[in-house]
């Protein structure tokens, strides 16, 4: 441990320069009671040391520190003398802050007693004037207990506007709350006393309307003072419309024919009006001349004020209800009554001068319907016309009778010049056999109408066979098998025939003379159904027709018939455009008619129209629509669509049907064979059951090529299927010929024609176009590789199948063999028609 000289000496030396000590032996050494006066002592004399030094260094410049020391003293002096003055402006701002304080105190000290003063003077002018409308208040209190009503309300005025001055305070309500009770107590008052002066009473049998004396006279009690006094004591709008709401139910309810209870007589007196009630409508006489009558009695009874309020509100809906109600449901439309429009228009005459004397309105109501009489007259027969055409369908009971339909057709024929020694023995059996000839032809030509004659399109048949339909081309028998049915669709249908007749003649023998054509004309009819809608149709389009007529041949004072009479033929127009328009939903709800009705009854009406305007029934050399041929030949688009929705509802049914049988595949495998044999059963039934709904309603020829479209697609189908299949084994073609055989007994659906060969013949090709080709196919499917060979190179086979069909079934049913090939090498050798 170092000794306490040297202890000190080394702190001294630490606190002069100023750092932490660095001795070791220092820092781990214990300092004692003893190091301090050694401490003390180096400490003093170091001090010292210092003082000398600081002394010695200073004495140059102990005048700058003088001069330093004086300015410093000065400095002191003037911090304090500013410090002086500061507590001086302190101590003025203070006194200056308080002076403002008691300024303020004493201003508004002023300012609230000169409140007090000004609210003084206005209390004791509000004092003065409550106490002035008390006083009125009061003298309007006793006007009304004196039941001086007028007097009242004119008071009430006055106060009203010097009430809504006061200041809002209790004083002030209150006075309000006695003023709106006053001018209640008025108001209520004369609400009464102006329901009183014009009285309507009801009770269950009549209702009345009074007037009291003072309305008449120069009295200050009527209406008009009292809606005056009403006006200064509010608004008088409400009682007034209520009022006239009154007079309007007394005015128009009676006259209304929708109303339960409607005037039967009435009794007018100089002040009064009264009608008797009842529950039958007024004759036109009465309406009208009660409503001449009550123009007078407002003229002469009522205040200006009121009559003027209930002519404006309640006249035009006066005059409309019998221009509604009244004029045009009484205006006549049959011709034999037309005398009656005279006297109609002189009641409205009277009352249109009346309204024109005094200025009143509703005279644009009368007018308007006076100047279009003709337009009225036209309409109101329109819609007689449209409701009669709506009756005749509803009344329909869905009664069906026969109809013949007849038409002349003239075909060109050919017959032989020879000399006149000629033995003409067999002439008459040529005409018999062109008789035959055409006739036979007229059921063919009836043959796939579906796809013109009857608007359908091809999309089905597209749709049934799309393979058939690029395997074949179109050849002249197609042609000739898609002409239309005579007298359906054209009105020159094409005879084929004509031109085998005369092919048939110009191969006589030698001894016959060079030909020349003939026209030779004939009839061909048929019987078909139409229910009671037709015969209710032509009578209203005739009975038009016939009253153009009249009319073009009369005159009439009140209206224009030539204008009626060219109106008059647009309206059966509008009926067939009626007729058209509901009908699909009167036949489609009917129990009893169908699509195929609504085609008869349609055609039937343009037949029936079609004799019309070629002088036949009903026509008398009368005038007739114009646009009526426009309208035959819509009503024929029309029974052609119902005649195609019908057609495409029932092979949608059939197509369905045969879809069961799901192209025919496995049909030897069980359950699949059950369900192909469930659909062939079905659509044979279908077919059937079609044929015999339509029987009694279609005609012949109609009947078998609607049968025939159904089969035709039917049949189609089977065919594609059957091509459609890759291998048929020998079970499976005994079954699909069974298949086939099934659908073929429908052939005794259609006639069978002996007339030419002596021998029954069947006509189902006339009307089934595939119907050939189905039948060689059940012949393929049962024949042996050589009857198939000789049906294609002896046979007519190749006239309904191309090669290539050909070649593919017998790929299908036969297997690969040498016979096969032979079979279809000879096939490939001879080309048929189709394959050109």
């Amino acid at each position: 441990m170092p000794d306490d000289t040297n202890a000190a000496a080394s702190i001294c030396e630490s606190i002069i320069q100023g750092t932490y000590p660095q001795s070791d032996d220092l820092l781990t050494s214990e300092l004692s009671t003893q190091l301090i006066p050694p401490l003390l002592k180096y400490i003093s004399e170091t001090r010292r040391e210092i003082s000398d030094e600081i002394r010695t260094t200073s004495q140059g410049e102990a005048d700058d520190v003088d001069q330093w020391i004086l300015q410093a003293k000065r400095a002191q002096e003037d911090i304090a003398r500013c410090r002086l003055e500061s507590q001086k402006i302190v101590e003025e701002h203070d006194h200056l802050r308080t002076l403002q304080e008691h300024t303020t105190d004493y201003q508004r000290k002023v300012d609230l007693l000169e409140a007090e003063i000004d609210f003084t003077e206005k209390l004791k002018q509000e004092l003065q004037f409550v106490s002035v409308v008390s006083q009125s208040l009061k003298v309007v209190e006793d006007l009304v207990l004196q039941d001086d009503l007028f007097s009242a309300a004119e008071k009430l005025h006055e106060l009203d506007s010097e009430v809504h001055t006061l200041t809002r305070s209790r004083t002030s309500v209150l006075i309000r709350d006695l003023r709106d009770e006053l001018q209640l107590k008025t108001r209520v008052k004369l609400e009464a006393r102006l329901n009183s002066q014009i009285q309507i009473r009801r009770d269950s049998t009549s209702v009345s309307l009074k007037v009291q004396p003072s309305e008449l006279g120069g009295s200050s009690a009527t209406s008009d003072s009292i809606l005056s006094a009403l006006r200064q004591v509010g608004e008088p709008q409400d009682v007034v419309e209520a009022l006239i709401e009154k007079l309007k139910v007394f005015i128009l309810h009676p006259l209304r024919p929708s109303s339960r209870f409607k005037l039967a007589t009435y009794e007018m007196e100089v002040q009064s009006i009264t009608i008797q009630l009842g529950e039958v409508n007024p004759s036109f006489d009465l309406v009208f001349k009660f409503v001449s009558d009550l123009i007078t009695f407002l003229h002469s009874s009522v205040s200006k004020t009121i009559r003027e309020t209930a002519v404006s509100t309640i006249f035009p809906d006066l005059m409309s209800l019998l221009v509604t109600d009244w004029l045009t449901p009484t205006l006549p439309v049959e011709l034999t009554e037309l005398r009656q429009l005279d006297h109609i228009r002189q009641h409205m005459h009277r009352i249109l001068e009346q309204l024109k004397s005094l200025g009143w309105q509703g005279q644009a109501e009368l007018q308007n319907w006076d100047e279009s009489l003709n337009r009225v007259w036209l309409n109101k027969r329109k819609a007689t016309i449209l409701d009669a055409v709506r009756k005749g369908l509803a009344s329909s009971k869905g009664v069906l009778r026969k109809v013949e339909r007849v038409e002349k057709q003239v075909v060109p024929i050919k017959t032989h010049d020879v000399d006149d020694s000629t033995d003409n023995w067999d002439a008459s059996w040529d005409d018999e056999k062109i008789d035959q000839l055409a006739s036979s032809d007229a059921s063919k030509s009836v043959d796939d109408e579906d796809a013109s004659g009857w608007g359908f399109d091809d999309e089905e048949e597209s749709d049934e066979k799309p393979v058939e339909e690029e395997k074949r081309t179109p050849t002249e028998k197609d042609g000739n098998e898609v002409e239309d049915a005579w007298g359906w669709d054209d009105e020159t249908p094409v005879q084929k025939e004509s031109d085998t007749a005369s092919h048939n003649l110009e191969a006589q023998p030698n001894g016959a003379q060079e030909t020349k054509p003939i026209d030779k004309e004939q009839t061909l009819s048929e019987w078909y159904s139409i229910s009671e809608a037709p015969d209710h149709m032509i009578d209203i389009i005739s009975r038009e027709f016939s009253d153009a007529q009249t009319l073009q041949e009369t005159q009439h004072t009140s209206l224009n018939t030539t204008l009626l009479s060219r109106g008059l033929l647009a309206l059966p127009t509008l009926a067939l455009a009626m007729f058209r328009a509901t009908a699909p939903s009167y036949y489609g709800a009917s129990p009893s008619l169908t699509d195929i009705h609504r085609y008869n009854d349609s055609l039937y009406i343009a037949e029936r129209l079609r004799d019309i305007t070629s002088g036949g029934t009903n026509a008398n050399g009368g005038v007739f629509s114009p646009n009526l041929d426009a309208d035959i030949q819509a009503m024929e688009k029309f029974a052609r669509l119902a005649y195609s929705k019908e057609m495409e509802t029932q092979r949608l049914i059939v197509w369905d049907l045969l879809e069961g049988a799901q192209g025919f595949t496995s049909c030897t495998q069980f359950p699949y064979s059950q369900e192909i044999e469930n659909a062939v059963s079905s659509v044979v039934d279908r077919i059937r059951a079609l044929h015999a709904e339509w029987l009694p309603i279609l005609g012949t020829s109609h009947l078998m090529q609607s049968t025939g479209t159904i089969l035709a697609m039917v049949v189609g189908k089977v065919i594609y299927a059957i091509e459609d299949m890759d291998d048929i084994s020998e079970p499976e073609s005994q079954r699909l010929t069974g298949f086939c055989q099934q659908i073929a007994t429908l052939d005794d659906l259609f006639p069978h024609d002996d007339s030419l060969t002596g021998n029954p013949v069947s006509t189902t090709p006339v009307y089934v176009s595939s119907w050939f080709r189905f039948q060689y196919l059940i012949q393929i499917l049962e024949s042996s590789l050589v009857d198939i060979q000789y049906l294609w190179t002896e046979g007519e086979l190749s006239l309904e199948f191309s090669q290539r069909e050909v070649v593919s079934l017998i790929q299908a049913l036969f297997a690969e063999s040498r016979h096969r090939r032979e079979a279809i090498n000879a096939i490939l050798a001879k080309k048929g028609p189709w394959d050109q």
